[in-house]
């Protein structure tokens, strides 16, 4: 089977994580590609499965020794994708799901022409801006993620599909079909085989 890096983006609090978490479960030819971030650890999440929780100055010597993927700064810490995560997932023949920001979308498929991207978009602004406030008491921040999110919903279409994340088995049936459906087309197949 063909592998291609799949890219899933959406403003803060729009639900990617959970969806991606959900097609892992189900399809063992998807794999995560862990990104990297200076942000410090949320409640539950480890380093090396959730990300790569790094010091500033290790990311910054990434960055300089051309060793990213892709990477941006985000709210107030930087993201980015490790080059050697995203080719790893590749040469074993699976599919690296990359959960990354809108910038760093850009960039990733700058370097994988081939490439899906999704973009997750919350049902209304207004559940958007409940669903951040509900997982973040840091007024400054929730501001912060709110306008960050005005300016990402703009972005969803230069993706190539956009799913509505407003009933979440819905969203992940929707997500779990595109995957699907590029597998078969037909710049993925090898047509040799029919003569």
């Amino acid at each position: 089977m063909e592998s291609f890096p799949i890219i899933i983006s959406s403003p803060s609090g729009g639900g990617k994580t959970t969806i991606v978490n959900a097609l892992l479960a189900q399809d063992k030819n998807l794999s995560r590609v862990i990104t990297a971030t200076t942000r410090a650890p949320r409640s539950g999440e480890k380093n090396g499965k959730d990300y790569h929780f790094w010091p500033k100055a290790k990311f910054e010597t990434a960055i300089k020794n051309k060793q990213m993927a892709e990477w941006a700064k985000v709210h107030v810490d930087y993201y980015g994708v490790p080059k050697a995560c995203v080719d790893e997932v590749l040469k074993k023949g699976k599919c690296p799901v990359l959960v990354i920001d809108v910038q760093g979308a850009k960039t990733i498929r700058k370097h994988y022409k081939d490439a899906v991207s999704i973009f997750i978009a919350p049902p209304s602004f207004k559940t958007l801006a409940s669903r951040i406030k509900a997982r973040n008491d840091n007024t400054k921040d929730v501001k912060i993620r709110l306008n960050n999110a005005k300016e990402e919903m703009k972005q969803a279409k230069f993706y190539d599909y956009v799913v509505v994340n407003d009933v979440l088995p819905k969203a992940i049936t929707l997500c779990q079909a595109i995957i699907i459906a590029e597998h078969q087309k037909t710049k993925r197949k090898d047509l040799k085989v029919i003569k």
